[in-house]
């Protein structure tokens, strides 16, 4: 399921909105996609902050989460960053005019708390990887 209604599975609005397509392809994968402009409030100096690519996994992470608490039946709610671990960044950051794609994985999940690994690329280079611990 593709969707660019990403406001229906995540509680963040612009400016602050860092996804622009979502698409879950099974129970514990999805892949997203922000496509970056001028008014990006992540934007310093021509490149997305490092912050910013961490928002941008953690809404991916957010909207997988909140797809799967709608295909349940239950309300979209709001979730918070417990954790993150091994983050590493690429030697560029995307600038405006580019399209970040993350691929995200669940690792684990516990009863509210969800374990991802994601990895952001730009034309097939990596930007960004990490694993975060999430609850919802």
């Amino acid at each position: 399921m593709l969707t660019t209604d990403i406001t229906s599975l995540i509680p963040q609005r612009p400016p602050i909105l860092m996804v622009s397509r979502f698409e879950c392809g099974d129970d514990e994968a999805c892949r997203s996609e922000l496509d970056i402009d001028e008014s990006n409030m992540f934007l310093a100096e021509g490149q997305v902050a490092a912050e910013g690519i961490v928002e941008h996994i953690a809404q991916t992470a957010a909207a997988y989460i909140g797809y799967r608490r709608k295909q349940a039946g239950e309300d979209v709610n709001l979730g918070f960053i417990g954790d993150i671990k091994r983050c590493s960044f690429g030697d560029t950051m995307p600038t405006a005019g580019q399209t970040v794609t993350t691929e995200m994985r669940v690792v684990s999940q516990v009863g509210n708390i969800t374990m991802i690994s994601a990895e952001s690329k730009v034309d097939g280079e990596l930007v960004a990887s990490c694993r975060m611990k999430l609850a919802n």
